[in-house]
This record gives structure tokens, sequence and C-alpha cells, in this order.
């Protein structure tokens, strides 16, 4: 379970490692660490970097440290913020069916929600931005990574629009784990040309101000992007990236 730390940034390292194990389940809710000193020799680090990762950790709501009684796993989904859901996506590309589904579900309230605000609420300016962006996808060069990179961009654009501070800042929330985990989320989106209809109908709501057709555009596209996923994880082996490459 534990590597030892062999790179710089040391503190940083040991918060990656100890983050993934206890967000993979590897370290229960209520489950002790193993004493300052033993946890150190093990990881190959001096207290001091491991004192400073620990105290990132319960910055996180992932530990809780108490004198006396050392360091004790938090229950993160009582505990934890947003900050977390970057970390818990990646966990989806290993197969966590669980995971998977809780995105596409979050995916496809918020993108309706996001898309019909800003229908309501959206400036003249916003929807020459989404239409701006929506034209970009029209180009015959545009990859599938290129095309979710897209897609990403037009919903940030999208939740600014729907002046909702709190929609645009969980939605940077997943930016890092989006751009990382693209061979995974990919798949989501679907044919090309289902894509720019999806951007096309959306730009038309928020230059029309209707808001039910911008939430109608956005549930029918997200909502056949969850069907795919869930297709793909029924087929052998379960994995979304490993069986869309079968495509």
């Amino acid at each position: 379970m534990i590597k030892p730390i062999e790179k710089n940034r040391v503190a940083d390292e040991i918060v990656e490692q100890l983050r993934s194990l206890i967000l993979s389940g590897e370290y229960s809710p209520g489950a002790k660490l193993p004493p300052e000193r033993e946890l150190a020799k093990q990881l190959g680090v001096n207290r001091a970097s491991l004192r400073e990762a620990l105290k990132k950790l319960e910055h996180l709501g992932l530990v809780r440290i108490r004198q006396g009684d050392g360091t004790r796993i938090e229950n993160f989904m009582e505990t934890a913020g947003i900050e977390i859901i970057s970390h818990l996506i990646p966990l989806a590309a290993g197969g966590r069916h669980d995971i998977i589904r809780d995105v596409l579900e979050f995916r496809t309230i918020f993108g309706r929600e996001v898309a019909r605000l800003a229908a309501e609420r959206g400036s003249a300016e916003d929807a020459a931005k989404l239409r701006e962006l929506a034209e970009r996808g029209r180009a015959p060069d545009l990859g599938a990574d290129d095309l979710l990179q897209l897609d990403f961009d037009f919903y940030v654009v999208l939740s600014h629009a729907a002046s909702n501070q709190m929609m645009a800042l969980l939605i940077n929330t997943v930016r890092n784990a989006v751009h990382s985990y693209a061979p995974l989320l990919v798949h989501l989106n679907g044919p090309r040309d289902d894509v720019i209809d999806h951007h096309r109908r959306i730009v038309e709501a928020v230059e029309a101000g209707d808001p039910r057709a911008a939430y109608v555009a956005a549930d029918e596209h997200l909502t056949a992007g969850t069907e795919r996923v869930t297709e793909l994880m029924a087929r052998p082996g379960g994995r979304v990236d490993a069986a869309a490459d079968d495509e």
C-alpha cells in the first residue's frame, strides 16, 4: 500500500499517495494511520514533511489529527468539500461504476440547469461567445479530444452566462480532471454531428431567451451520453475506455 517517496515536493507527493488510498477505500473511515515515526519510515520521508502532508489532508477533510489519538481517517462524504471531486473522477478509469454513475447523474442535472439559467439570464455578449465556440466545432480537423475540450469550454461559458457563482466555481473544480482523463470522458459526447447540433440548439435558445428550449436541448444530449456510457459499461470487462476502443 505505502510506497517510498523518491521525488521533490515531498509533502505534496505524500498527500497524493495517502489521498488516493483514502478515496479508493484502502483506508476506511475510522481507521487509524500508523504512528508518525513508522509512517515516515515506510514513506522514506522525514517527520516534518509528513506532518505538513497530514495537515493538508486534514484541511481537505480526509483525516482527523488528535493529540493522544493519532491520525484517523474521516468519512470524506461527510467532511470533505467540492475540491475532492477532481480527485474522485480518476478512480472511474479503474472501473468504479459507482463513480461513473454519479458523474453522469451530476453532468445531466448540472448541464440542463446551467443551460436553462443561461437562456434566462445570459446577455447578447454571452450568446456571441457561445456561438463562436459552437462554430469552432465545425472545423474539419477537430479530433475527439479537441471536441471534448471544446464542449467543456462551451459549458464554462454557459455557466458564466447563468450568473451563478457556485456553478462557475464548481465547473472550475473539475477542469483539471477533465483535461487529465480525456481518454475516459471523451466517449460521453458521441458523434461529432450530435455535439454540433447540441451546441446550435443551446445557442439559439440563449439568443431567443428561451429557458425551456435550452433545458430540453441539454437534457436530450446529456441523457444520450449517459445511455451511451451505460451501454459501454455493460460490455464484458465493464471499462468505458477499454470498451470504447473496440468501436
